[in-house]
């Protein structure tokens, strides 16, 4: 599950790393951006060569023909289970013509110990940006007749690392290697279903950080929410 993630990293080396035509513009502060208000976000597109498109985190497909209803599903399309993309109604259209790269500086997960859960961080162990699998779908709202593009974040089961923070639900986020960015976004489907698979935990650090990040009613979106956090009760801190 990836439902919180960040944005704060060099727009400027993301165009450097992908030769993208512009500077991507990323919503600042990008410390702290919750799935749940639906936000406009950044992702990288191939068609006509890789390129910047903005888009609304929940996917909605175009066969829903309602505001109602697409308010209803737009929550069920923040993730996408990787394992059933080529099955699922939902998402079966966008993997098959739209996959994209979601670009984040890191992203939140919760450790379980006992009844309580314990905010982490987790960012690349070296990069300053994870690419991570998504799929994109444009929907026209019927009463105003404006084309919204619209994204899911892929998820996959969690590898060792996750499968110990993220412990209750035992996903994460598809964080592609460099060599498979490509092929996420332009390969045939038996080539993208190999793909979905965790990454090595050697591309990622991790930290537990403060309670905000657990506070739902106040403002996360500060710097302070990533810096790290000692609780006792989760031993070491730093993976």
């Amino acid at each position: 599950m990836c439902f919180s993630y960040s944005v704060n990293f060099s727009a400027t080396r993301l165009q450097s790393k992908l030769n993208l035509s512009e500077v991507p513009q990323l919503p600042e502060p990008g410390f702290f951006i919750s799935g749940f208000i639906y936000p406009c976000l950044p992702i990288i597109a191939g068609n006509g060569g890789l390129h910047t498109e903005y888009a609304y985190w929940g996917l909605i497909p175009d066969w829903v023909k309602s505001t109602e209803k697409a308010i209803e599903m737009r929550s069920y399309g923040l993730n996408a289970k990787g394992e059933t993309l080529n099955q699922k109604p939902m998402f079966k259209k966008a993997f098959e013509h739209h996959r994209v790269l979601v670009p984040m500086a890191g992203f939140y997960e919760w450790r379980q110990i006992g009844k309580r859960k314990f905010p982490y961080y987790i960012k690349p162990a070296e990069a300053d940006f994870f690419l991570v699998a998504g799929l994109a779908s444009q929907w026209a709202n019927p009463d105003t007749g404006e084309e919204q593009e619209t994204f899911t974040i892929v998820t996959c089961p969690s590898g060792p690392l996750l499968s110990t923070i993220h412990n209750s639900k035992l996903r994460q986020p598809l964080i592609l290697p460099e060599e498979d960015w490509q092929t996420w976004i332009y390969g045939r489907e038996t080539d993208v279903l190999p793909l979905v698979k965790p990454c090595n935990d050697s591309l990622l650090s991790a930290f537990t950080v403060g309670p905000l990040a657990s506070y739902t009613k106040q403002n996360r979106n500060v710097p302070t929410v990533q810096q790290p956090f000692d609780y006792p009760e989760t031993g070491s801190q730093l993976f």
